[in-house]
């Protein structure tokens, strides 16, 4: 087995963590068998973690990483108060499952603001937005761009 290709899986629920080429479905530590998203790697973890602070820091303390927000023109011409309302259900979702978060990274969410179904996502650039980052855990060489929508404008 080359080690190069061994990712670092972490099961959701005991947190244990096992080295493998392809996402488990058993831990061998509690026995949990479950999807693969209930094994994310270390790398999405990590992650999902920075965009849960990197929403949160939209309207409280600041946005700890580099990152932009984006709200399309559908959004934007329905006023300032449903922009406010949709940056805020953005910045404090948690509503995640397998439907709206299928890689466990946090990076797509689906929010109600003032009756009208929304959609935000995060996309990852590399540090200069020329091109998409090839580690969106790294900081250093990530720059996130949130972006609210309509999903008729998806």
């Amino acid at each position: 087995m080359n080690t190069e290709t061994l990712n670092t899986y972490v099961c959701g629920y005991c947190a244990a963590e096992q080295s493998a080429e392809d996402g488990p479905c058993t831990c061998p530590h509690c026995g949990h068998f479950g999807p693969m998203r209930d094994f994310p790697t270390r790398q999405v973890l990590t992650t999902a973690r920075q965009n849960d602070a990197f929403r949160a820091g939209m309207v409280v303390g600041g946005c700890p990483f580099p990152g932009s927000v984006v709200v399309t023109s559908g959004v934007s011409d329905r006023g300032r108060d449903f922009v406010t309302g949709a940056i805020l259900a953005a910045a404090f979702d948690r509503d995640f499952c397998e439907d709206n978060d299928p890689y466990g990274d946090r990076s797509f969410g689906i929010v109600t603001v003032q009756g009208e179904r929304l959609y935000w996502k995060i996309d990852y650039y590399d540090a200069d937005q020329e091109q998409g980052s090839d580690d969106p855990s790294d900081p250093g060489r990530t720059h996130r761009v949130l972006t609210i929508l309509f999903p008729s404008e998806y």
